[in-house]
């Protein structure tokens, strides 16, 4: 084979690989994206890279892509958007930011003032994209379809080459374009783009559930800093009243804790499940809720993140609730650390906040859906299960099945060709015709939702495996046997140690297509079970 020969077969099969590996890539690319992801406008093969954040709150410089608005010609926009950005610039200069709440609120807390005004520019091209008009978009475009036979075209021709436009056409198209942007870019526009740049920790109510009772425990200024350099500002963040935690991590306090507590609106002894709302800034920092109540300091385990940017309420309950170990696990488990410093209330909720590294975001990103499925879905009692299942039908098929080939195979009885006859007539009869008579014969014998249907049947064996191993013992020589009868075994003795050994291989099929049928069978346990 010569060298271009070579290159282009392996290009043919790097290719060829290529596209057999995509989907994997995707599908593994898709486990570890956070919900936001997924529901992008543009779907991304890899993750976004998780960025944690030193100061809260933040403008995060990559909520905008930077670019022209889809339909408008690119010399129209580059004759138009240096006065489009002045205009934007001067509207920056006279606005003050105030997109999380009231006018009255105090003023967002921005440290870094260039990302804001480039941010905030790319916002709003982002949402003049979706509302200058066509006409305007086509104003440039309009005017050289009818210039006539000295233009790019006749009069009425759609096709005009858009880089052989005339300055007469950039001139039109430029003013449609700054009329519809000094009438779109208002108060509200600026509002909704940075609402939507702008990251923050905002804190809001809590609620107590006692039995089917839910009682609000919503007084937000009861949310105090408890540790670590951080600031609460009052806030109306989307009609929510909450404070806003404005913190700044260092390496002497790499975490900070926020507590509420105040008069509670039932006994504590009552409670058993806390709610607690708040809003994520996606730094990905860790989070760990602390409970006190009646002098006992509870905590939470779970690896918990504020990778989201809106709001959530965290369920919170204590571990030594009956729980149904099979129903759906959206809540947080309580643990207990012990008795609570001598200064706790006897009832309170705090929230520690603890900066995450960059190594640290990225091995949460990765792992927490894994751990979301394995905490909602108990896969090891699954895999038990069926495991338990496997073992159970393995060995009583293999006793049995062989048991009843040695006794077909090397037994002298009456009516033995007669009774393996019917046996073998028993592979033409189809399963489905047998299986309404098996479901009653198991509900009258009370094994219905249990899993006995699913393992006992192996017990009586198996007809294609009784013929399959009837005939390998059949081969076996008679002088082994007459050799162990000499020796004074019984048929038992003759079966064991020295039938057994002589069908290793048939065996070890037996269990293996016994494996396969109870690992991948659904039926049996969609028929018997009636739960998980």
């Amino acid at each position: 084979m010569t060298t271009p020969e070579r290159l282009i077969t392996h290009g043919v099969l790097l290719a060829g690989a290529i596209i057999v590996a995509f989907p994997f890539l995707w599908m593994i690319g898709t486990s570890v994206k956070v919900r936001r992801e997924m529901a992008a406008e543009e779907l991304r093969l890899l993750p976004r890279t998780p960025r944690p954040q030193v100061y809260s709150p933040y403008v995060d410089p990559l909520e905008f892509e930077p670019g022209r608005p889809e339909g408008i010609p690119e010399a129209v926009w580059a004759f138009a958007q240096p006065e489009v950005d002045a205009h934007l610039e001067s509207m920056l200069d006279q606005w003050d930011p105030h997109a999380v709440g009231p006018e009255k609120d105090p003023s967002p807390a921005i440290r870094d003032t260039e990302t804001f005004r480039t941010e905030m520019k790319e916002g709003i091209h982002y949402y003049l994209d979706q509302r200058i008009s066509d006409q305007a978009r086509n104003a440039a475009m309009e005017v050289e379809r009818n210039r006539g036979p000295e233009g790019a075209g006749p009069p009425g021709s759609s096709t005009v080459p858009a880089t052989r436009l005339s300055q007469q056409a950039l001139d039109v198209g430029r003013k449609a374009i700054l009329d519809e942007v000094w009438t779109l870019v208002d108060e509200r526009m600026l509002r909704d783009v940075f609402d939507q740049c702008y990251r923050r920790v905002c804190l809001g109510g809590l609620r107590l559930r006692t039995g089917e009772q839910v009682y609000p425990w919503s007084d937000v200024k009861k949310w105090t800093v408890k540790d670590g350099p951080a600031e609460l500002a009052p806030r109306i963040d989307r009609s929510t009243v909450a404070q806003e935690l404005q913190l700044k991590y260092s390496m002497q306090a790499p975490a900070v804790t926020v507590s509420y507590q105040g008069i509670l609106p039932v006994d504590p002894n009552e409670i058993e499940r806390v709610y607690v709302s708040y809003r994520g800034d996606a730094s990905w920092a860790r989070v760990v809720f602390n409970v006190f109540r009646n002098g006992r300091l509870f905590e939470t385990r779970e690896r918990l993140n504020l990778l989201e940017r809106d709001w959530v309420e965290t369920e919170l309950r204590w571990l030594g609730e009956n729980l149904d170990p099979m129903e759906r696990k959206p809540y947080v488990m309580l643990y207990d650390r012990g008795p609570a410093p001598e200064e706790s209330p006897s009832f309170g909720v705090q929230m520690v906040i603890e900066k995450n590294t960059k190594l640290g975001a990225w091995m949460d990103k990765l792992t927490r859906n894994y751990r979301l499925t394995f905490k909602e879905v108990p896969f090891l009692r699954y895999v038990m299960t069926s495991a338990s299942l496997s073992v159970l039908n393995i060995l009583l098929a293999v006793f049995s099945c062989s048991l009843v080939a040695y006794a077909f195979a090397r037994l002298e009885w009456p009516g033995r060709d007669l009774c393996f006859a019917l046996l073998l007539s028993t592979m033409m009869i189809p399963p489905q015709v047998t299986m309404i008579p098996g479901f009653i014969i198991t509900k009258y014998l009370g094994w219905y939702n249990t899993l006995l249907p699913l393992w006992i049947p192996a017990a009586f064996g198996a007809p294609f495996f009784i013929f399959l191993m009837r005939q390998f013992l059949k081969n076996v020589p008679k002088d082994l046997e007459e050799a162990a009868r000499m020796d004074g075994c019984g048929f038992l003795r003759i079966y064991w140690h020295v039938m057994l050994p002589l069908v290793k291989p048939t065996l070890a099929t037996i269990a293996i297509f016994t494996f396969m049928g109870v690992w991948n069978n659904f039926m049996g346990p969609l028929i018997y079970v009636n739960d998980e």
